[in-house]
């Protein structure tokens, strides 16, 4: 056991880190929200940025600013700025996509090669992942044709799969997003596909969701990892965590040693390195987990220890490895979706042991 905070703990995993494409623009520019004319429609979500209500240009107090009126198609109008490929992005609104203009309703002003709007985000909108009025479309980006993420665009959107908006109703922040089938480098016969595509904003349900360098990173994979995963974190929330700390999900990949497919390729799975507490202290499975016993008794194994038969038992997760299923896991729980298992993980006798507390 060890007692430091999140942002202390060591890198182990370079391979987390997100492409900038797949992350929050670094760029905040400044918004004063205090100019916004407050005889807007009284309408829920941020206001005085890229997909806001808008009257007039005043309402969107941003450099190189426009409002698109509800004359132009655009209900209680909204705030944009014509863009070529990429948009800035602001603390507390929703990320933003540069739509090219032939993707825009017939109504929409030509503003260039393309327009600012906000994404799908179901953290800000739960019930749809749009303001009023718009709807989540799959749309080109400007001038990169073959980039198709989902934005805000006024009508009724696209038909999404039910698990985004059980998702949403959950309280989970995530954004529906486009994730093209790939193969692994070494197997070009297999198919890495991920079902309902997501990106997952943490915090999660108040908890911290962190790389083991303490940063705060869009999570990629399918919308079933959304659920299992906030259910896991309520889980760890209720038993006193305040972070957990993951070595990545979506990784186009085989497992170690073999020619099959890792779930992590489907993005249906995650590695848990450890939690933090409401204390500062961190329990991780590279130094707290106890090997070679059914009966831990430090505080740290002892937490660890219960909390993978939880996870388990409660269905979270098909299939979890802890530290005594083989060396390669001795840092970290992989845990998965895998169609039809039931496996907590053992193998040549290195079984994690019987639950602490009776099924």
């Amino acid at each position: 056991m060890r007692s430091f905070s999140a942002l202390s703990v060591l890198l182990v995993l370079a391979s987390c880190s997100k492409r900038a494409s797949d992350t929050l623009v670094d760029t905040d520019p400044p918004v004063d929200t205090d100019t916004v004319d407050t005889d807007l429609p009284d309408e829920p979500g941020p206001r005085g940025f890229i997909g806001s209500p808008c009257q007039s240009d005043a309402d969107c107090p941003y450099a190189d600013s426009t409002c698109i009126p509800n004359a132009n198609g655009y209900p209680g109008g909204m705030c944009s700025q014509a863009c070529d490929e990429v948009c800035p992005d602001a603390e507390g609104h929703p990320v933003t996509f540069c739509v090219a203009d032939g993707a825009l309703p017939a109504e929409a002003p030509t503003l260039g090669d393309g327009a600012c709007h906000s994404r799908c985000d179901f953290g800000f909108f739960p019930e749809s992942g749009c303001r009023a009025g718009y709807g989540c479309a799959r749309v080109p980006r400007a001038n990169q044709s073959g980039t198709e993420l989902y934005a805000c665009l006024p009508g009724e959107g696209d038909v999404l799969p039910s698990c985004y908006y059980e998702l949403g109703a959950a309280g989970v922040r995530f954004e529906p997003t486009v994730i093209p089938d790939r193969s692994p480098a070494d197997h070009p016969e297999l198919t890495c596909h991920v079902e309902d595509p997501i990106i997952l904003r943490p915090p999660l349900h108040n908890v911290d969701v962190l790389t083991t360098a303490g940063q705060s990173v869009g999570l990629s994979g399918s919308c079933a990892l959304g659920h299992a995963l906030s259910d896991t974190v309520l889980d760890a929330r209720k038993h006193g965590a305040t972070a957990l700390f993951h070595l990545g999900t979506l990784n186009c990949r085989v497992i170690a040693g073999t020619s099959s497919l890792s779930e992590h390729g489907n993005g249906t799975a995650i590695d848990i390195w450890g939690v933090e507490l409401q204390d500062g202290t961190v329990y991780s499975l590279e130094d707290d987990w106890e090997h070679d016993t059914t009966m831990p008794t430090q505080p740290g194994g002892v937490w660890l220890y219960e909390a993978a038969h939880r996870w388990f038992d409660n269905d979270y997760w098909n299939i979890l490895l802890t530290p005594n299923y083989n060396a390669a896991h001795d840092n970290h729980i992989h845990a998965d979706l895998t169609p039809g298992s039931d496996f907590l993980g053992f193998t040549d006798g290195r079984y994690i042991g019987p639950a602490p507390y009776d099924d």
